[in-house]
Parts: structure tokens; C-alpha cells; sequence
């Protein structure tokens, strides 16, 4: 089956299999092809199904829709094509060269079994930014505290002594 094989900003890639009459492409979530960069518009391009053959039509995007570096408003898409939406570069992958390029992989029986013990390895290394706050005494922190709680009960004494000379 033909494919779009997507090339993302972060270095990633999906492979999006053409098996509908009309693919949407653009950012917004009810895109059959959701591309979620800030150079596709929301509603940026329509694959179609017609007469056999895939055909691209932009439909108005503000980065525009290109093919082997043309930009285009319609075109028929041709093994190997290469196609940008706005700043991500994708490519058209015929039904034949699809098949060849994707062999079925092979099954293989896999029985899940549970862990019965797991222990961190030993070159663990946390790489949190957030530092684990380990229960150790502070003992300027407690002094501290205990000299504000003493400061405290000597005010109230000494406000309860003014009152009652009154």
C-alpha cells in the first residue's frame, strides 16, 4: 500500500499508510495526517485517490505545499516524490516500492512472565533535575526555631504581666 513517511523537526519519523480515498493533512487533531509543527497550517493540504493515482492539493496554507521543491497547488504524486508542508519534509512511497521496502516481520511466540525481584543497576545515574530531599537535622535551623519559639513564650509572659498591672 502506498505510505507518506512524514520527517518531524525532532528528528523523527512517521510512516502514515494511504489507505483512504482523501487523507487530510495540517495541525489540528481532526486531521486524518496530523502534523503538529507551527509551519503546517490547521488545515494545510488533501491527499486524493483519483483515477488510480495519489493527488496532493494544497488547500490554501500559508507556508505552502511543495513537490521535489516546486510549490504546488495540485499534483499528481509519483514514486520517490519529495514533499514539504511548510517547513517538514515528507516523501511519497508507491505501492511497489512500499511492499519491498516493508517485509512482514516474522512472529515469534513471547510468553510475558512477571519480574520476581528488581534492583537498580549498579551505574545508575539519576539525571532528574529536581534534587530528592533526604531527612537530615539541620541544627542552625533548629536553634533557630527553638530561639523564636523561647522569643515567643517571653512576649506573651510579658504582655500577660502588663495586663494584669493595669
Amino acid at each position: 500500500m502506498p505510505q507518506i513517511q512524514v520527517f518531524l523537526a525532532d528528528e523523527s519519523k512517521i510512516t502514515f499508510d494511504l489507505t483512504e480515498e482523501k487523507i487530510t493533512v495540517g495541525r489540528l487533531a481532526d486531521k486524518t495526517l496530523q502534523i503538529d509543527d507551527g509551519s503546517v497550517s490547521s488545515n494545510h493540504a488533501e491527499i486524493v485517490l483519483e483515477g488510480g493515482q495519489y493527488h496532493l492539493h494544497d488547500v490554501g496554507s500559508t507556508n505552502g505545499t511543495f513537490v521535489n521543491g516546486e510549490q504546488v497547488t495540485d499534483a499528481i504524486l509519483n514514486a520517490g516524490d519529495e514533499i514539504r508542508f511548510g517547513h517538514i519534509n515528507a516523501v511519497y512511497i508507491a505501492e511497489e516500492a512500499a511492499a519491498v521496502s516493508q517485509p512482514r516481520p516474522e512472529s515469534h511466540a513471547a510468553i510475558a512472565e512477571a519480574a520476581h525481584a528488581s534492583q537498580r543497576p549498579a551505574d545508575f545515574k539519576c539525571t532528574s533535575p529536581v534534587t530528592k530531599v533526604i531527612g537530615k537535622k539541620d541544627p542552625v535551623a533548629t536553634a533557630t526555631l527553638g530561639l523564636a519559639i523561647f522569643a515567643a513564650v517571653v512576649f506573651l509572659a510579658a504582655a500577660a504581666m502588663v495586663f494584669s498591672l493595669s
